[in-house]
């Protein structure tokens, strides 16, 4: 079915508050250096039941190991696929592949003679999860550990996880002197900057099963998002550390600074971070920025919030009067989103293998996209390809692009054309109202359905 042309005009209640950077026309990409998890001056996550018992050590931080130090020497992540006696999977979404190496010994942590088999279903079914929410191509590895890293009858860490390395003036990048993580990285420039290392990596405590720690509560390893009693749903916490890995995570650190690598520079998370008045996290000076009110000042993720939750306004980031590094500004906030809201918030309360609006919004916001959309924003300039990083900026070019049975997103703008909508697609506003206007200056005759 082919409609008449009309001229879209498309209006939005709130303009974006991020201005996107020139992109880079003959990059020599940079690397942050390796991040270390459990650290808390990184940008990784440090998930943890009770993290405020004295009692709770955290585990010191810890460099997950390179494909050379795991396979041999020579390696890379191209031979990550048919290494005989490792134990690895490939788990393929829409546009996207994850590539798992676990790095545990023989008969710990995944390849555990009990639990390994079970450990690693659950962790590959929520690879899966992501892979085909992602929108590529791309192949993103993982190095997965489950060490022993103890706690208490009533606390402990859970997980670490984090990008391997961030990269800045990469071909294609959104915006200049900004470190993006190396998996987003891959998908935006058309290759991967370092094959020695993975993408993500990822430690979980294997001393929660053993009786002890957490007491009676162990993890549970179901796909089915129905631990008993007090169990943790393993599946839950790997999409939250995924999450992470791919890039909802800040550099910030409680002295108020942000920024990695030398010299520092802030990554992609960091420009969308602002207090109450909208003024960003990064133009402020002091400590006191840290902690609440922190706002979420990409349209994408806060229209999620807006269109669930009520009202405009930004999402809300988790900003406690304590800075607790590994936690702080780098979830959503605990008591805003809760039950099927509450996958990246800091703590575990209930099992839910469904990456909601608001945190995808955010993923969106700093570049990813989903695989059934394009994006289109009328002041990108520069390279376009018709993804959230690197949107069109014409209705018409995303209309022309989208797979059957899409969507084309409108981010922050104005868009006045003549468009042929044939039917195939969604016409979705990204933030704020929308309306499909016959001729210029005409009555509204459709609205955008506002649908994320």
């Amino acid at each position: 079915m082919r409609f008449a042309a009309f001229v879209i005009l498309i209006g939005f209640l709130l303009s974006c508050l991020i201005e996107l950077g020139t992109a880079i026309a003959q990059p020599s990409r940079v690397s942050s250096g390796r991040i270390p998890l459990w650290s808390t001056d990184a940008p990784v996550c440090i998930l943890a039941v009770n993290r405020d018992d004295p009692g709770l050590e955290l585990p010191a931080p810890h460099l997950s190991p390179t494909i050379p130090e795991i396979l041999g020497p020579g390696q890379t992540e191209l031979d990550l696929s048919g290494v005989g006696g490792q134990l690895n999977r490939m788990m393929v979404g829409a546009d996207v592949t994850f590539s798992v190496l676990y790095a545990d010994g023989v008969s710990e942590g995944f390849n555990d003679p009990t639990l390994g088999t079970q450990r690693r279903a659950a962790f590959e079914f929520a690879l899966g999860v992501w892979s085909a929410r992602l929108q590529g191509p791309g192949t993103i590895s993982v190095v997965a550990e489950m060490t022993p890293r103890g706690g208490t009858p009533t606390s402990a860490v859970l997980a670490s996880a984090g990008a391997e390395q961030y990269w800045r003036e990469f071909t294609n990048a959104p915006f200049a002197t900004t470190f993006y993580p190396e998996a987003l990285v891959e998908v935006i420039s058309g290759s991967d900057p370092d094959l020695t290392t993975a993408e993500i990596g990822v430690d979980f405590n294997s001393d929660v099963d053993n009786g002890t720690v957490l007491g009676s509560c162990d993890w549970y390893y179901g796909t089915d998002a129905t631990p008993t009693g007090c169990d943790i749903d393993f599946v839950t916490v790997t999409l939250h550390e995924v999450a992470h890995g791919l890039g909802f995570v800040s550099s910030g650190r409680s002295s108020g600074q942000f920024g990695i690598g030398n010299p520092s520079f802030p990554i992609i998370y960091d420009r969308f971070l602002v207090n109450g008045t909208g003024t960003p996290l990064l133009n402020i000076a002091g400590a006191s920025k840290m902690t609440n009110p922190v706002f979420w000042a990409g349209a994408v993720g806060s229209w999620g919030h807006t269109n669930n939750f009520g009202g405009v306004g930004n999402a809300v980031i988790y900003a406690p009067s304590t800075f607790s590094g590994g936690s702080s500004i780098s979830h959503l906030d605990e008591s805003t989103y809760t039950g099927v809201w509450d996958l990246e918030t800091p703590f575990h309360d209930e099992p839910t293998h469904d990456p909601d609006r608001v945190m995808f919004g955010v993923l969106e916001d700093i570049g990813w996209s989903r695989p059934e959309s394009r994006y289109a924003l009328d002041a990108a300039s520069g390279f376009e390809d018709g993804s959230s990083a690197n949107p069109f900026n014409t209705a018409s070019e995303s209309a022309t692009a989208v797979p059957a049975g899409g969507s084309v997103r409108f981010l922050p703008g104005t868009f006045s054309e003549t468009l042929l909508v044939d039917g195939k697609a969604l016409l979705l506003e990204s933030y704020g109202s929308a309306v499909i206007g016959e001729g210029t200056g005409g009555t509204p005759s459709a609205p955008v359905e506002p649908v994320p």
